[in-house]
């Protein structure tokens, strides 16, 4: 399931596994970790493959993890499908198209809730992740070139 055997930090990445196989707020809290882990596609450590672990997670709520407190999207999932998505060059492509599914099932609540108000505020938040995504791939691709120069 995953690329344990180079990576460091295992004992982290099986926390995250655990809590991701719990309920509501032991799956927000993995999505927290993910988040403010998974950095930036230069950083020298190797940490696992969370995208399986990401996809558990965003299949059970049909990709809309929402707050409980409002019911609206949890900006938390977008950024951990982003952080994961910038983490490696081969990560960006799933992650664009998480956050396609993000918005396609956002776009089906309107059609069937009709007491759900904040599609232009959660469509806003995915539409963000994904210009981060572009210009994170972005930047990878400027700092490759810079580097062979």
């Amino acid at each position: 399931m995953t690329e344990l055997d180079d990576a460091k930090f295992t004992e982290l990445f099986e926390l995250i596994e655990a809590y991701s196989r719990r309920g509501y707020d032991h799956q927000d809290k993995a999505l927290q970790i993910i988040a403010g882990t998974y950095v930036f596609m230069f950083e020298k450590e190797e940490m696992p493959d969370v995208r399986p672990i990401l996809d558990d997670i965003l299949e059970q709520y049909d990709y809309v993890f929402t707050t409980l407190e409002r019911g609206n999207l949890d900006p938390l999932s977008v950024d951990a499908v982003v952080r994961v998505a910038l983490y490696k060059e081969e990560y960006v492509e799933w992650g664009m198209n998480r956050l396609g599914r993000i918005l396609e099932s956002l776009y089906r609540r309107t059609r069937t809730d009709e007491n759900y108000l904040d599609f232009v505020e959660d469509a806003a938040v995915v539409i963000r992740g994904l210009e981060n995504i572009i210009a994170g791939s972005a930047l990878e691709e400027i700092v490759e070139g810079a580097d062979e120069a």
